[in-house]
């Protein structure tokens, strides 16, 4: 009987060790460059950061950049520090998606 309960126990330990292995991996996997929550189809629709593809949900806090006498919404200061050491690289993956 004790080597049930202990075996019972060592599964239950195993199955919670393994779920909260999958939840920060998942928690982890969707965080890129720079923690900005993955795009849904309806925010695809929306204004998105040219550098990771992120939704940007507010403009007013996004980071601008001029480009050819256009101004380019970026989500955050490293997809800003990319997109200016190689805007045309940026701009051409967003033309052709």
């Amino acid at each position: 009987m004790k080597k049930r309960i202990g075996y019972v126990a060592g599964v239950a330990l195993a199955a919670l060790i393994s779920t909260a292995s999958y939840t920060v991996n998942e928690a982890i996997a969707g965080a890129d460059c720079c923690g900005a929550k993955q795009a849904s189809a309806a925010e695809k629709a929306e204004t998105k950061c040219v550098v990771c593809e992120k939704a940007i949900s507010n403009k007013d806090k996004s980071v601008k950049v001029e480009h050819e006498g256009k101004t380019i919404y970026l989500c955050c200061e490293d997809c800003a520090e990319k997109f200016k050491k190689n805007p045309g690289e940026c701009m051409r993956d967003k033309e052709t998606k």
